[in-house]
């Protein structure tokens, strides 16, 4: 009967700690990914670009604000639809690439490195070993590199280009 009435409270007391309200902020979770993720000057992910080991370029903006402008090359997945697409092969074969490898050196961006520092975060613990963020994001990118940035004419000369952000939610 002591051992039961001790594994209900501390059943109990398990309960109440995932019930208990919490005061996290957006700017907490932001503190806590900063302190495991890498950031990456614009000149150092440049020279992984010229580099020869192999690397994919994630660009994390919703795409709306992708085909405004973005990194050569880089891949469009949407903070929001990242866990979703980030290992499903349909998705990188519309895309015309190849699912990366855990142990390949993923980059991510978004306009000022927030989102792409969670996202980059998430992406560490779905198991990726080489994630890094680009500092100061796409504007970063755009005023270091004015001359290595692509834009969606197609986009620019009149509408959204198709583009399914994918996601579950």
């Amino acid at each position: 009967m002591k051992k039961l009435i001790v594994y209900t409270a501390c059943l109990l007391g398990l309960m109440s700690c995932h019930m208990q309200p919490t005061n996290l902020t957006v700017d907490k979770m932001l503190e806590a990914a900063s302190e495991v993720v890498i950031k990456a000057k614009p000149t150092d992910i440049m020279a992984i670009m010229e580099g020869e080991e192999v690397f994919t370029v994630i660009d994390v903006r919703n795409s709306r604000e992708h085909y405004h402008g973005f990194i050569p090359g880089a891949v469009n997945i949407p903070r929001g639809s990242i866990e979703f697409n980030i290992d499903t092969e349909s998705f990188w074969e519309n895309e015309g690439l190849y699912m990366p490898a855990k142990e390949e050196i993923l980059i991510l961006y978004c306009k000022k490195g927030k989102r792409s520092t969670l996202a980059a975060q998430t992406l560490m613990q779905m198991g990726y070993k080489k994630v890094k963020v680009l500092d100061g994001g796409w504007k970063n990118w755009e005023m270091s590199y004015p001359d290595f940035c692509d834009k969606n004419l197609e986009m620019l000369a009149g509408g959204p280009a198709k583009h399914d952000d994918g996601g579950g939610c």
